[in-house]
C-alpha cells in the first residue's frame, strides 16, 4: 500500500481530471450553440405599402420575449456599399428589397408573375453563419408569401384560376440568393483555413520546445559568455525559420496531396510558414522565461482556441467570445488563409497579418530579453 500513501501517485487522477477538463471545456462553446445577434444588412431600393409590410416584419422578428437577443440584427446599409461591407467581414448576409418589389406584388395576380425578394450571402466570411442567416432569411421570406397567399387566395373565392396563376397564388413571393465570396470546391466545407492553420501551431509548438531543451543542455555543460549567449540564441531563431518553413510546406504539400482546393502552392506555404514562424518566436519567448511549464500553458491555448476557430462568435458564449477568442492566436493565422482563399487576397492579409506580425515581434523582443535572465543564472 505504499503507492496509496505516496502524494506524488495521487497527483495523477488529479491531472486526469485536470486535463479531462481542459479537453471538455469547448462542450460549453459547441455543445448547444445559441446564435444572437448575427449581424444582416437591410437594403430598402423602394418603397410603398408592401415594402413597410416587410419592415414591419423585420422589426417583429426582432423583438424578443423576456430580454434575450434577437437571431439576426438588422442594419440598414446602401446596395452600392454591400461588396466592400463583406469584403470586411461586417455581415454574414443581406436582404435586399429590389426596386420595383412593391409594384411586382401589387400585380403579381394581374402579371401572373411573383414578386422577388433578395438574399446576399456572404459566404467566406463563415460557412456556418452565412447559412444560418440565409436560413433565416429565406425563412422570413417564406413567411411573408404564406401570409400574402393566405389574402390572394381570399380574395379570388370562387373565381378560375388557370396553372400559372395558381403558381403565384402559392408563391407570391420568392426569393433569390446571391452569393458574395464564395467557398470554393474542395475546401472542407469553408474549414480548410483553420485546419491548415492549426500545424502551423503545432508546428511551432513542438519545434519551438525541442529548440529549447537543446539550448538548456548547452547552457547547463558549460558557462557562456553574453556574447556567445546572444549567438547562441540567434542560432535558435534560424532553425525557427527552417522549421516554419518545413511546417508550412509540409502543410501545402500534403493539403495538396488531399486535394484541397488552394488558390496558390506558394502562396499558402509562405503564409503558414509565416505564421508558424512568429508562432515559434512566441513560444520561445515564454519558454525561455518560465521553462518546461510554458508547454502546458500552450497546449492549454490550443485545446481552448480548438472550440471557438470554426464557431461564428455570435454563436459562442460570452465568455468564450471575452476572455478566449481574443487570446487564440491559431484565429488570425485560420482568418488570414481565410483571405487568401476566399476573399482573393495575396500575402499580406490586413489586419490578420499585422496581428500575426505583431506576435512574431513581440515574441522576438522578450526572447532577447531572456538574455538578461540566463547572464544572472550564470553569475549566480
Amino acid at each position: 500500500m505504499r503507492l496509496f500513501s505516496d502524494k506524488l501517485a495521487w497527483a495523477a487522477p488529479m491531472a486526469v481530471i485536470l486535463i479531462i477538463a481542459l479537453f471538455s471545456v469547448n462542450l460549453f462553446a459547441q455543445g448547444n450553440p445559441q446564435v444572437k445577434n448575427l449581424p444582416v444588412a437591410l437594403i430598402i431600393n423602394d418603397e410603398g405599402q408592401h415594402v413597410e409590410v416587410v419592415k414591419d416584419a423585420i422589426k417583429q422578428m426582432s423583438k424578443v420575449a423576456d430580454g434575450a437577443e434577437p437571431v439576426l440584427a438588422f442594419t440598414i446599409e446602401k446596395e452600392e456599399d454591400i461588396k466592400n461591407l463583406f469584403n470586411d467581414k461586417e455581415y454574414y448576409a443581406a436582404l435586399v428589397i429590389p426596386e420595383g418589389y412593391n409594384e411586382a406584388l401589387q400585380n403579381a395576380i394581374t402579371n401572373n408573375s411573383a414578386a422577388t425578394l433578395k438574399v446576399y450571402i456572404n459566404q467566406g466570411f463563415n460557412y456556418t453563419g452565412a447559412n444560418f442567416a440565409k436560413t433565416a432569411l429565406n425563412g422570413l421570406i417564406t413567411q411573408l408569401s404564406g401570409q400574402y397567399s393566405t389574402s390572394f387566395i381570399e380574395k379570388m373565392d370562387g373565381q378560375q384560376i388557370d396553372a400559372a396563376t395558381a403558381s403565384v397564388l402559392v408563391r407570391p413571393i420568392v426569393s433569390e440568393e446571391q452569393i458574395f465570396n464564395p467557398i470554393t470546391a474542395s475546401t472542407a466545407n469553408g474549414s480548410a483555413p483553420t485546419l491548415m492553420a492549426v500545424p502551423a501551431w503545432v508546428g511551432a509548438l513542438i519545434g519551438g520546445f525541442i529548440l529549447f531543451l537543446s539550448s538548456s543542455s548547452i547552457l547547463k555543460r558549460g558557462r557562456l559568455t553574453r556574447k556567445q549567449t546572444l549567438r547562441l540564441m540567434g542560432e535558435q531563431v534560424l532553425f525557427g525559420v527552417i522549421i516554419a518553413l518545413f511546417s508550412g510546406f509540409t502543410v501545402a504539400t500534403l493539403g495538396s496531396i488531399a486535394g484541397i482546393n488552394m488558390p496558390s502552392y506558394f502562396l499558402v506555404g509562405f503564409f503558414v510558414s509565416f505564421a508558424a514562424f512568429c508562432f515559434f518566436l512566441l513560444v520561445s519567448a515564454i519558454t525561455a522565461w518560465i521553462g518546461k511549464p510554458a508547454i502546458t500553458l500552450f497546449m492549454v491555448v490550443m485545446l481552448l482556441g480548438m472550440g471557438v476557430l470554426m464557431t461564428p462568435q455570435e454563436m459562442l458564449p460570452s465568455f468564450f467570445v471575452n476572455f478566449i477568442r481574443p487570446w487564440v492566436p491559431i484565429r488570425f493565422a485560420s482568418e488570414g488563409l481565410r483571405e487568401i482563399f476566399y476573399f482573393g487576397s495575396g500575402f499580406y492579409t490586413g489586419g490578420s497579418f499585422n496581428t500575426i506580425l505583431g506576435i512574431g515581434i513581440t515574441g522576438l523582443a522578450i526572447y532577447l530579453l531572456s538574455i538578461l535572465k540566463q547572464v544572472k543564472a550564470q553569475t549566480n
